[in-house]
């Protein structure tokens, strides 16, 4: 029996084409007819090459396909297998093989409860690595002076940061490093920031945002983001969300905080007033101390002096009575030999007074004449008068002269 379909061999060379070119029809006619397009399935047999591409089968009930993400797609949830998600990707043809996958851009879980479940997986798997172990945490220092901060430029949470820092302690110094905190490429650029703030003085970092959606915050929920925590050399104050919002990062920070203020807060134990206060006791008591300190050397001061003093009242009285006594015996001798020189003086004053006294001769019996109280000498005679005066030592006589 002849095939008909090969009736014309020149005919059939004519119209056949090769394999590359039905693979390359195949890819164009995919490409056209599909194009970009979004899946819904359950995941299954996932692998995560060393590369760090991800390889998985997309399955409903009744087929199923394959479709790999590469490394440098962003994966913001964490994936395994039997999640239900949506991908976004486009048809992939491999010529080499005959096959064909779907090379996705992006991934998301389908519905709340898968969030749900992909955070409950993760959790469990960190926490069976002690990720959440409180032994291992570590502790926020009590003196803080640099704080880094990891949060959207925009919005309230840096305002709430910011002004709550500069009030409980001006003298703090931000070191802060704006970070995309929801999307794609949210998580990387977390990670990233924790990465740039452990190179800054910083003492302690806050990474967080503000309130949203599971899937707005899903970016603190990642495990690339826990690791980066977690292999923090500073420590690391989580505030994502609202009060009731717990994610993964939380429960791997060293501290909570339920809100950007509060993780403020946390990150100032110590503020202004504190240091004032600090200030103030510390200068009272450097006061009090400095005052004893003077009181005490001023005791021992004046116990030193008051006891010289007396040293040397006793020495001066010692050496003034000496001085006292050495110039009375040289007073007394000066005064008796003064008093014998006087004495001779005296003495010698009054024998020639005893010679020189005209008085002298009337203790020997002599006599003075006198005529009308003038003495008569010795040239007169006394002829030349009548009547004179005899003067003894103890009387006057008149006498008569006869001629």
């Amino acid at each position: 029996m002849t095939n008909t379909s090969f009736s014309n061999t020149q005919e059939i060379r004519n119209k056949y084409i090769t394999v590359s070119e039905i693979t390359q029809k195949i890819a164009g006619v995919l490409a056209q007819e599909i194009g970009y397009i979004y899946i819904k399935g359950e995941i299954s047999n996932l692998k995560f090459h060393q590369s760090g591409h991800r390889y998985f089968s997309l399955k409903d009930e009744n087929a199923q396909i394959s479709c790999v993400m590469w490394k440098s797609r962003p994966l913001n949830y964490e994936i395994s297998d039997g999640m239900t998600v949506v991908i976004y990707g486009s048809i992939n043809v491999y010529p080499t093989k005959g096959t064909y996958n779907i090379n996705v851009y992006s991934l998301k879980p389908e519905g709340r409860g898968a969030l749900y479940q992909a955070f409950e997986e993760l959790k469990y798997k960190l926490e069976k690595l002690g990720y959440f172990d409180k032994r291992i945490k570590k502790s926020i220092p009590n003196n803080i002076y640099n704080i880094g901060v990891s949060t959207s430029p925009t919005g309230a949470a840096i305002q709430d940061i910011f002004s709550t820092i500069k009030r409980r302690l001006p003298l703090a110094t931000i070191y802060f490093r704006p970070t995309t905190v929801q999307g794609d490429t949210a998580a990387p650029d977390i990670v990233q920031a924790i990465e740039e703030l452990n190179q800054t003085p910083s003492d302690v970092i806050i990474i967080g945002r503000g309130g949203g959606s599971l899937e707005d915050l899903w970016a603190y929920n990642m495990e690339s983001v826990a690791n980066a925590i977690h292999n923090s050399n500073k420590p690391i104050i989580s505030a994502v969300g609202h009060e009731t919002d717990y994610s993964i990062s939380d429960f791997t920070a060293d501290l909570r905080a339920p809100t950007p203020t509060a993780a403020a807060e946390f990150a100032t134990p110590i503020t202004i007033n504190d240091i004032s206060n600090e200030i103030d006791n510390a200068h009272s008591f450097i006061i009090t101390k400095i005052n004893n300190l003077i009181d005490n050397y001023k005791g021992i001061l004046y116990s030193d002096y008051i006891k010289n003093i007396h040293r040397s009242l006793l020495d001066n009285i010692r050496n003034n009575n000496k001085t006292i006594e050495d110039k009375l015996l040289f007073l007394n001798h000066n005064i008796e030999n003064t008093i014998n020189l006087k004495k001779l003086q005296i003495n010698n004053l009054d024998k020639q007074y005893q010679i020189s006294n005209p008085l002298a001769p009337f203790d020997n019996g002599f006599a003075l004449l006198k005529h009308n109280n003038k003495i008569i000498n010795q040239k007169q005679p006394l002829s030349d008068f009548d009547i004179i005066d005899i003067v003894r030592k103890d009387n006057i006589t008149k006498a008569k002269i006869i001629k």
